[in-house]
């Protein structure tokens, strides 16, 4: 079925439709797309971490409703489903809608080759056995409750695949058909009363296909393709659920899921175009950009709020995969604001909004007014567990993402939503602080940080943070709406006088305490001292020397919220604020990228799920740009002697800021005001500031802090006095790496003793390892990579040699390391090539190998890159278009003979560092030898 014919069908199917983000100017545009194009997953062994309750380790699909993860081999393949819509009303918890299981029962013991793209929102794999391959693509539309797999099979013989349909936790479900579709109808729970219910429905299209109870069938030649489409709707989504679920499958052609795939990836083209950042540290690069790929997986305008894990629904999840109020369910919209992606913060408020009346209730039943929220929240009003585990904070707590929003955008509209909800809170709180005469302030009373800690708890930092932020945002919102104007200076009263942050002396130094009374300091993993920085925004970098100080060392005290787990999703970007040693953080942010994620690039920590979008993007982002208080720094907490730059990050008031760092030096500005009004900044440069206004050069501004007036559309270009527009518009345009001084080296070897010394026969134990190879003769334990002078070379007398002998099976590859140059990488810009000789050798020229054999062939050289992603699985090509991958130039390189072989490593590399280089034989299934000489290797 067509894209038109679908939307046909809006009477019954509008809520499946997925709204677009809005288009971003161009220059971010580019530079975000050429980014957020380098970045993938990899994985060369089926995921292990699928069904524990927790983050899953699976490749990862979403468009924000429907969520799905990989796992599997392809003989056995689940997809597992998960809807954040799918949450039972009996049992308060998410629950899992449902598997596709694919199975190539003749593929068992292929190899296994997936890489998720998060560009393009897919996931492709690879698996062959013998001289057969098999691939697929699979994708969930951006804009449809559709999930999409391609397949493709190459040489061999015919294959039988089934696909099979199961309920969330892998029975049979209740199986019917409709045409040429097979449906599954899956429940929540029972089912019954408000329990979610939702339909599957698949078909092949391309071959013929046959249905046995609930497993589709087909036959697949070799050159043969074929597509599973398969219809997602929920009860939720329409009150005609299961045949909404079959218009979307029934009448489709490939030219149509072409169309569809179409759109999909202009979807994400539009997403990936609202911001950019680029930096040296490339495995923070990529943990911002999967984060970001991650937060439109799991969220959407006009669909329900994804919970605790994500739609990544598996199995029975930890917490009942809740809206947990204090910190969890607020962190990953945090994400949303400084990166401009406001969009997927708009599925945020209705959990929170539903609850009111229930809130005034658990308010009034505890003697309070205004509204009283307890830790687990659930849909439509409801909640798994009213206790209050002694914490009055959690509605102040998920009154932040509202605040930070409206401050961030100064969006009327949504003020109007959001302020009724807002004042309820506010409400509460004017009537449960206390005045202390003596002191002039309002204290918080029995108020515990940490859930079921025993009163008293009195004037928590997290607390006093909230409340802070609460009262301002009800002062701004009032404000700019015109409402409220006598209940707003009691509002300013709170503001004025609340209590002072607690502080106590630790090691020598004064740090902030968790309270004035009760719970003091704890280094365990939590960051609950450090939260009146971030969220609550009551310290910054205008804050007084003394209580910045106070916030660093307290930061340095808290050395187990590094990694802890229920720390990194608020604490970097607290570090940040408080001007905490950029080096460390980065350093830190580097772990979390690295040591701390999964292939899918989600950080995970023991207890936290999708709040750990949060860790990389707000915590860089608060490095590059700050504008919580009302003053928009550039690089407020940036390392020197680091170039870095971004492009339309979102400060406070509705501006859009694009800037470089250059030789520790700020090149430029560039603000684009969305709602008018002042726009105040430190001044990054010591001398005057070169002001352009719409293209127009207005002269010179001078000062260490500058206001200038803007309206609706405004874009101010703001560089150092005598800097052309053209400078700046040119620099804007570059990438980090054309920009700056840091891409000046090339690297050239042709293994003779004036060149770079090589490592010999030495493994890369990460960035590939050996699988099934051993030496080829002589009582080798292993394979080689060593010099040798001589024999057989290029120019010169040296040349590299490699040997090994495959053993056959799945798996039958050797990555050995020739050069680490992780002390300090090499950078590949833009327009980067490699380039190096192969003498790939057979039965004719080495006693060694069988007759007939081009395992010689299957080499390459091979790169591991500063983010640990890998040349051979990034996509790259040789001069021919042929993968670089070593087991893709099997039978392509003429054996006895010097075969030159380049590869544009900008292409798919752009900006990416080198780590290590590498020479890989990769040849799944082989048996016997391999040997040759490599030489003249360049990188230029």
């Amino acid at each position: 079925m067509s894209i038109a014919a679908v939307m046909g069908l809006a009477c019954t199917m509008v809520t499946t439709t997925l709204a677009h983000p809005a288009l971003a100017d161009s220059v971010t545009g580019n530079q975000a797309w050429r980014i957020a194009q380098q970045y993938t997953g990899v994985w060369t062994s089926p995921p292990t971490q699928l069904t524990g309750g927790e983050t899953v380790d699976a490749p990862l699909l979403g468009n924000g409703d429907i969520g799905v993860a990989v796992g599997g081999s392809i003989d056995n393949q689940t997809m597992y489903v998960g809807k954040n819509d799918f949450f039972s009303s009996s049992s308060h918890a998410i629950k899992p809608l449902g598997r596709i299981v694919i199975k190539a029962a003749g593929l068992n013991g292929s190899s296994y080759h997936v890489v998720q793209d998060i560009a393009h929102a897919e996931v492709d794999g690879t698996y062959t056995l013998g001289g057969q391959t098999l691939t697929t693509a699979s994708w969930v539309d951006a804009n449809w409750g559709l999930t999409v797999t391609s397949f493709k099979l190459a040489g061999g013989s015919a294959q039988s695949i089934g696909v099979t349909l199961q309920n969330g936790s892998g029975g049979t479900p209740a199986v019917t058909t409709t045409g040429n579709d097979l449906d599954a109808d899956v429940f929540a729970d029972t089912g019954t009363g408000s329990d979610p219910k939702a339909r599957m429905a698949a078909r092949i299209i391309g071959q013929p296909q046959s249905i046995s109870g609930s497993t589709l069938s087909m036959t697949l030649q070799p050159g043969g393709t074929a597509t599973l489409v398969t219809g997602i709707i929920s009860s939720v989504d329409s009150p005609s659920w299961q045949s909404g679920a079959d218009a979307l499958v029934q009448n489709l052609t490939q030219t149509d899921v072409g169309n569809h795939n179409s759109s999909h990836r202009t979807w994400w083209e539009n997403y990936w175009s609202q911001s950019f950042v680029e930096i040296p540290d490339k495995a923070v690069e990529k943990s911002w950009y999967g984060s970001l790929y991650q937060l439109a997986c799991i969220s959407r305008s006009g669909k329900s709020a994804p919970g605790l894990w994500g739609n990544w629904i598996t199995g029975a999840m930890n917490w009942n995969g809740d809206y947990h109020t204090n910190y969890n369910y607020e962190a990953p919209f945090y994400a949303a604001l400084s990166t401009n992606h406001i969009a997927q913060l708009d599925a945020y408020d209705q959990p929170v909004l539903d609850y009111q009346s229930a809130g005034q209730a658990l308010a009034t039943a505890n003697g309070y007014t205004g509204v009283l929220y307890p830790v687990g929240l659930s849909p439509q009003g409801t909640s798994a567990d009213t206790a209050l585990h002694n914490q009055k904070s959690d509605a102040a707590d998920l009154a932040s993402n509202m605040v930070m929003r409206f401050e961030y955008t100064g969006d009327t509209t949504y003020a109007t939503k959001v302020y009724p909800w807002l004042k309820q809170v506010g409400l509460f709180w004017q009537n449960y602080l206390t005045w202390d005469s003596a002191n002039n302030r309002y204290v918080i009373t029995n108020d515990a940080p940490h859930e079921d800690q025993t009163y008293p708890q009195t004037n928590p930092g997290l607390s006093l943070g909230l409340v802070h932020l609460l009262f301002q945002g009800l002062i701004d919102m009032s404000t700019k709406l015109n409402q409220d104007t006598s209940t707003r200076a009691t509002w300013q009263n709170i503001v004025s006088h609340l209590s002072a942050l607690p502080t106590m002396t630790l090691n020598g130094q004064t740090i902030l305490r968790e309270t004035e009374v009760g719970s003091d300091f704890y280094n365990d993993g939590n960051d609950i001292d450090a939260q009146a920085v971030y969220p609550g925004s009551l310290i910054g970098l205008d804050s007084t020397p003394t209580l910045l100080a106070t916030a660093q060392n307290t930061i340095g005290a808290l050395t187990n919220a590094w990694h802890g787990g229920n720390a990194p999703a608020t604490f970097y970007a607290a570090a940040a604020r408080a001007g905490y040693n950029p080096s460390t953080i980065l350093t830190n942010l580097h772990d979390e990228a690295t040591s701390q994620s999964f292939p899918n690039m989600a950080i995970h920590h023991n207890g936290g799920g999708v709040e750990n979008i949060n860790v990389t993007t707000s915590g860089l982002d608060e490095m590059l740009l700050q504008s919580f208080q009302n003053d928009i720094k550039f690089f407020p907490d940036w390392p020197t002697n680091t170039n870095a730059k971004f492009g339309d990050l979102l400060a406070y008031g509705n501006f859009l800021i694009s800037s470089s760092m250059y030789s520790n030096a700020v090149q430029y500005a560039r603000v684009l005001s969305q709602s008018g009004g002042s726009f105040t900044f430190t001044n990054p440069w010591p001398g005057s500031a070169e002001v352009y206004r719409n293209g127009t050069d207005t002269g010179t501004v001078s000062g260490s802090k500058i206001t200038l007036a803007t309206s609706v559309g405004d874009t101010l270009y703001l560089a150092p006095a005598g800097t052309p527009l053209s400078t700046i518009q040119a620099q804007l345009a570059q990438s980090l790496q054309t920009g700056t001084s840091t891409t000046t080296s090339s690297f050239n070897s042709g293994f003779e003793s004036t060149d770079p010394a090589p490592m010999a026969d030495t493994v890369d134990t990460t960035g590939g390892a050996v699988a099934s190879v051993t030496g080829l003769c002589c009582s080798l334990t292993g394979p080689e990579a060593s010099v040798r002078t001589g024999e057989t070379s290029h120019t010169g007398s040296s040349a590299l040699m490699y040997s090994g002998s495959g053993q056959g099976g799945s798996a039958v590859h050797a990555y050995m390391k020739i050069y680490d140059l992780s002390g300090s990488p090499l950078a590949i810009g833009t327009g980067k090539t490699l380039g190096y000789w192969i003498y790939p050798q057979s039965s004719a020229t080495s006693t060694w190998l069988s007759s007939g054999s081009d395992n010689s062939s299957c080499v390459a050289v091979d790169m591991v890159f500063s983010d640990g992603s890998t040349l051979r699985d990034s996509g790259a090509v040789d001069q021919n278009g042929r993968s670089i991958h070593p087991a893709q130039q099997c039978g392509h390189l003429t054996l006895d003979t010097w075969n030159h072989v380049t590869v544009n490593l900008g292409t798919t590399n752009a900006n990416k560092q080198i780590s290590r280089i590498l020479v890989g034989y990769d040849n799944p299934n082989s048996t016997g030898g391999y040997r040759g000489y490599i030489d003249d290797l360049s990188i230029s």
